[in-house]
């Protein structure tokens, strides 16, 4: 059934949640080509280079949670950097996309990282990407080179390729199970409540009874 709703299905709505997911990196390493083919399962050869923000919206089941993924396509030129680090405000997830064809993209990550430390909450979740794997006669950066770099950062990775569908919607379900966890923890600590700012003693010679 996938993403689709079924008519007459009675009983509790699940639970719908908002996370804002934005996808960063240079221009043309492929960022609308991984969402297009993640959302709408397709793949178009060229695109025209986005200009300024673009969204798309997709509403997903996990772990009995409805989900909605506003997810946040930007432009790779530093004529929009300032408009970019504004919506980094909320952002639970960024996908941080270099093109493995292209030793700059690769280069330019240090860039990325430095803003998104600036401007993005400090737990957003990140994944790094190296997209268009699948043009292996015009690679330019090794996988093992993705691979330290990503080590480097200390975040996941995945090579992915649009055109091929590999690792895609992989990619984004380990983004969607480290935010679902993300969250989860916060939730614990939320309702932790320190009853009393006191050690509690007991006596360790009387038997502990169980009043079950």
């Amino acid at each position: 059934m996938g993403d689709s709703v079924v008519a007459g299905v009675t009983g509790p709505l699940p639970e719908q949640r908002v996370w804002k997911i934005i996808v960063v990196g240079d221009m043309n390493t492929g960022k609308t080509s991984i969402i297009e083919r993640y959302c709408d399962k397709h793949f178009i050869e060229y695109y025209r280079p986005t200009t300024g923000i673009d969204l798309k919206k997709k509403t997903i089941n996990f772990e009995n949670k409805s989900i909605v993924l506003n997810i946040w396509d930007t432009a790779g030129t530093e004529k929009y950097q300032s408009l970019i680090q504004l919506y980094y405000r909320g952002a639970v997830g960024l996908f941080i996309i270099y093109d493995v064809t292209n030793l700059d993209s690769l280069h330019n990550l240090d860039t990325w990282m430095r803003n998104i430390d600036d401007f993005a909450p400090s737990n957003v979740v990140r994944i790094l990407i190296g997209a268009k794997c699948d043009m292996e006669s015009n690679r330019k950066v090794s996988t093992e080179e993705g691979k330290m770099v990503a080590k480097h950062f200390g975040i996941p990775f995945f090579e992915v390729s649009s055109k091929n569908n590999v690792n895609v919607d992989d990619s984004f379900l380990r983004m969607v199970s480290m935010i679902y966890e993300m969250e989860s923890e916060n939730t614990i600590k939320k309702d932790f409540v320190i009853l009393e700012d006191k050690p509690i003693v007991s006596d360790i010679d009387t038997p502990f009874k169980c009043n079950c």
